[in-house]
């Protein structure tokens, strides 16, 4: 116990020892500095222009699997219908599975397109940002839907 609060004892006394020469050296060091650091001016234009393209083209990608899913679901549609009337039960089930399989590989093109687009306009935007000379924006293709 004696051990404890003799360890405590000194360990507050060192504490309180070394703040006033901790408050001493701070004042001794109010100089200005010799050199100052100096930053890369940021075109601030240059990086709404960036970004006006890099959303833009976001966008556009957006429209064309927008545009590429409904020309696939009114595929989907119209042969559906048409297999629907097919009377013969073998030929109609082949005609609705070929009709389901046409409208997924439809789906999945329109879904890589759209990725591909996506991370080619990601890809131009990071090299129009170091052309403004930005090293960051603290945006990400992370905040981006994923899809």
């Amino acid at each position: 116990m004696k051990t404890k609060l003799a360890v405590s004892l000194i360990a507050i006394s060192m504490i309180f020892g070394l703040v006033p020469a901790a408050m001493v050296n701070a004042e001794d060091s109010t100089s200005t500095p010799t050199s100052t650091p100096t930053s890369t001016p940021i075109d601030l234009s240059c990086m709404q222009t960036a970004v006006e393209k890099r959303d833009n083209a976001v966008i556009a990608a957006w429209d064309a699997l927008f545009a590429s899913i409904k020309t696939a679901l009114q595929t989907r549609r119209d042969a559906l219908e048409t297999a629907w009337g097919i009377t013969n039960r073998k030929e109609r089930t082949k005609a609705i599975k070929d009709t389901w399989t046409a409208f997924r590989k439809a789906n999945k093109e329109a879904q890589k397109i759209f990725r591909k687009a996506r991370k080619d306009t990601w890809k131009q935007f990071k090299t129009d940002r170091k052309a403004c000379k930005v090293t960051s924006t603290g945006e990400s293709e992370g905040h981006e839907v994923n899809f």
